[in-house]
């Protein structure tokens, strides 16, 4: 039990930051004294079922990886959006609290292979971030409420928009590595051009939504020439043109690592587990090999790609325009 024990709280330590004290997450977690917690972390009292419960859905660990510790057997957490239990606002509130997290270590990297582009991005254009959201609830996850709804740029609440901009903001400061193909930045294209046949979206909002989306891909453009974000040497960006099957998002924090995959677009399933983590972390090493660098030296190629990306614009718009 002790083992367990030691092994379950070690766990626990890999998930906060290393400038904070397992002891004091502890006391304060489960409401005791700073005594009674390190007891608990030498292994002289026995955790209560009740602690562990709490403590597992604090930190979203599962015990089941220590009970069954085998490669074979991972345990997930999942986050599923719908519009009752887990709504898309607290499933944006989920992933700030996650950068948040990463934030808070010294030696961190977001690596993001993205079959559309990072969601992040979007957030720092209010009204292309509110026709994504309204995409997203609306198509792909269902809103009864939305059923009938055509888009506005005020139907998505400020609230969540602003949950959103704090997201950028920590976004901004975390460094990243990001992998990209062609197909990524067409995503948001073919909503466009499906919202504007069933008509959805008028003919102006389509082209003042495909006019905010060039002004974002330039801001990208920017910061793939800089490396940088904010001023900071933080960004660097990848092309690939066969690889990226779906959107892998991984944090290294020093030794620590979370991988979150997507699954039915959107939803997300989180692990730690070190096994299915170094899986991982082989699998975006042999996509960074296989790409090609077009942020901060990488000139010739990334002029071609997001080039490539504003004449597709150019030609939804010659469409919506016809």
């Amino acid at each position: 039990m002790e083992s367990i024990q030691s092994t379950f709280l070690g766990e626990i330590k890999k998930k906060i930051p290393s400038h904070l004290s397992l002891a004091d997450e502890l006391a304060e977690l489960l409401n005791i004294s700073r005594d009674s917690a390190y007891r608990r972390i030498r292994g002289e009292t026995v955790l209560s079922l009740d602690e562990v419960k709490r403590i597992c859905t604090h930190y979203h660990v599962s015990l089941d990886t220590l009970l069954n510790p085998t490669p074979e057997m991972v345990c997930f957490h999942n986050r599923r959006i719908d519009s009752k239990y887990f709504t898309f606002e607290m499933w944006l509130k989920s992933i700030l609290h996650n950068v948040e997290m990463l934030s808070g270590f010294a030696d961190k990297t977001l690596y993001y292979a993205a079959k559309d582009i990072p969601l992040f991005q979007y957030y720092k254009f209010p009204k292309l971030a509110a026709f994504k959201m309204f995409f997203w609830t609306k198509t792909y996850h269902q809103y009864p409420s939305l059923a009938d709804s055509k888009f506005s740029f005020d139907l998505v609440p400020k609230e969540i928009i602003q949950v959103g901009e704090k997201l950028w903001n920590q976004y901004a400061q975390i460094p990243s590595v990001e992998i990209w193909s062609d197909e990524t930045a067409t995503v948001t294209l073919r909503q466009i051009e499906y919202y504007l046949e069933t008509a959805v979206v008028t003919q102006a909002q389509a082209l003042e939504i495909c006019d905010e989306y060039s002004r974002m891909l330039e801001h990208i453009r920017a910061c793939a020439q800089n490396g940088s974000k904010n001023g900071e040497s933080n960004y660097s960006l990848y092309k690939n043109d066969i690889l990226i099957a779906e959107t892998t998002i991984f944090f290294k924090m020093g030794t620590k690592r979370v991988a979150f995959l997507t699954y039915n677009t959107m939803n997300v399933l989180t692990t730690s587990n070190d096994s299915f983590c170094s899986i991982i972390d082989d699998y975006l090493s042999n996509v960074i090999n296989k790409s090609i660098q077009i942020s901060a030296s990488g000139e010739r190629e990334r002029s071609k790609f997001f080039n490539r990306m504003q004449e597709s614009i150019q030609l939804l718009k010659k469409k919506i325009l016809t």
